[in-house]
């Protein structure tokens, strides 16, 4: 069971039924919505019917609830009850706070999935956000656990078994049954490397795999099936990019770079790439020019205190080699990411100047790390941004690290290369030579993002398992970021608390 989608009245509510014999034809499925976990004080009910064209799931949008509220609900069907579900409403008028689990990328074959069951313990969220990767397409059977099935998945069957097995799993169980979830596809929901018309051709080689297009629609249907979404477009199951409104205190802007509109990556598996050739054409899209209108749109019309963005992939740039973009120099790492689509992240940039528009969160996933930046157009250019005070950063962007898909880290010995840490911790401490001066974090393990928001501020912690290798309770808070409102700076939690508050210093 699963909860999602939370608008001021009503929210998504999804089950999987179990048919008694082969000869079921079909399922009615009783429903009911209450005010307690005992379901005394019932506020919604009602039936649906589900059979197996539809893997015998059922999505019900229970309406007629109230803004802000804790509900709780349940299913019956062939004489047996689900376990009882717990969801919220979102919040209408002015709230004092709101707050997000992030989450992404967690690959059943890596690793346990620990960090949601942290999650699932957790009674101070809201709703949890998932920027992606909720299921990966590989048949590994050597990892951490066998992927069911044994198979990369590329029919509606296959996909549909995928969803099924990594549903077993309790902690992810758990989490669908204590919170509302919000999520978007990235490319793995398909297969790696996924664009409007294709994917990595490592990935999907039309002899071996398949159209893409037949691959593509049993992806969407078997997603659409087993995730609590509520279609914006019903007629378009293609569209998942929409909004969902916290009261006048958070406008959440859920985009979608991987299928609608991305156009092909300019080049695959590259080590590298400066912004030059394909990388320069100003016609490529990450978005489609729908979609980029709407988010743009969006952004104008937003009077909310916050604004924050779901974006599958890396919006701020990630270099090895870092230089003012007049000069053309810069040399880029992922071509996967927005850094690829540079001409479509400067009319973003365009966006935000037009419209004036001020505090801005980005909120992204895939990349299997934890990072935090402060997001500018030109991050090499003491002229245009100065990383010692946040001069130039029209925004913020946190990189909520992966569920499990980083997997554990491997022995360091005295060969062992260095690590990500180590070269950020490097490239800080020699200003000089530091091709991301606009990189303020980055870890490597596992784990999710809570982020915190209130009329004040925006908090980001940073929430990481020690292993996903094996069954674990423990869980640290690594770090925690603070966004003033008014300003895109990142503030380390216990200096902004200082500068807020002079009588907490030193406690």
């Amino acid at each position: 069971m699963a909860s999602g989608d939370p608008l001021t009245d009503r929210v998504i509510l999804w089950t999987r039924v179990t048919a008694p014999g082969a000869q079921s034809t079909h399922a009615e499925v009783a429903w009911v919505v209450a005010r307690d976990p005992e379901l005394k004080h019932v506020v919604a009910s009602g039936t649906s019917t589900t059979d197996a064209s539809r893997d015998w799931t059922v999505k019900v949008d229970a309406d007629g609830l109230k803004p802000g509220r804790t509900y709780y609900y349940a299913f019956s069907a062939f004489g047996g009850k689900s376990l009882v579900g717990r969801t919220r409403t979102a919040p209408k008028g002015s709230p004092d706070s709101l707050r997000l689990a992030i989450v992404t990328c967690a690959d059943y074959t890596q690793g346990l999935y620990n960090a949601y069951g942290r999650i699932a313990e957790r009674d101070d969220i809201d709703a949890v956000v998932h920027l992606g990767d909720y299921i990966y397409e590989g048949g590994k059977q050597d990892k951490v656990r066998p992927a069911v099935p044994p198979v990369e998945v590329r029919t509606l069957d296959e996909y549909r078994g995928r969803y099924a097995s990594q549903r077993l799993d309790a902690n992810l169980a758990e989490m669908h049954r204590h919170h509302p979830m919000i999520w978007v596809w990235d490319d793995h929901e398909t297969c790696d490397g996924t664009w409007r018309d294709g994917a990595d051709p490592k990935n999907q080689d039309e002899a071996e795999d398949g159209p893409f297009s037949a691959r593509k629609l049993a992806a969407r249907q078997a997603a659409l099936e087993w995730l609590p979404i509520r279609s914006p477009e019903p007629h378009n199951p293609e569209r998942i990019y929409r909004s969902f409104s916290f009261g006048n205190l958070v406008d959440l802007i859920m985009l979608d770079t991987r299928r609608i509109g991305r156009d092909e990556q300019a080049a695959w598996h590259v080590d590298s790439f400066t912004q030059t050739g394909a990388f320069a054409d100003p016609t490529r899209q990450i978005l489609g020019e729908t979609q980029e209108q709407w988010f743009f749109d969006s952004l104008r019309d937003s009077t909310a205190a916050w604004r924050i963005i779901g974006n599958q992939v890396m919006f701020s740039q990630y270099k090895f080699v870092g230089a003012p973009n007049a000069t053309n120099a810069s040399v880029y790492a992922n071509p996967d990411q927005w850094d690829g689509y540079n001409p479509a992240r400067d009319r973003v940039f365009d966006a935000l100047e037009k419209h004036h528009v001020k505090d801005v969160v980005i909120v992204t996933g895939d990349v299997h790390a934890a990072l935090a930046m402060e997001v500018t157009r030109d991050p090499n250019n003491p002229e245009a941004y100065d990383p010692a005070t946040s001069r130039g950063a029209v925004a913020v962007e946190f990189v909520t690290p992966s569920i499990s898909s980083a997997g554990d880290p491997e022995p360091e010995s005295a060969t062992a290369q260095t690590t990500p840490e180590r070269m950020l911790a490097s490239h800080q401490a020699n200003a000089a030579a530091n091709p991301n001066p606009h990189i303020k974090y980055l870890n490597t393990l596992n784990g999710y993002m809570i982020l915190d928001i209130n009329r004040e501020r925006v908090k980001a912690d940073y929430w990481l398992v020690p292993f996903v290798g094996r069954p674990t309770d423990q869980q640290d808070l690594d770090k925690s970021f603070v966004v003033p409102r008014g300003r895109a700076t990142l503030m380390d939690a216990s200096a902004f608390e200082s500068s807020t508050n002079p009588d907490s210093a030193g406690k």
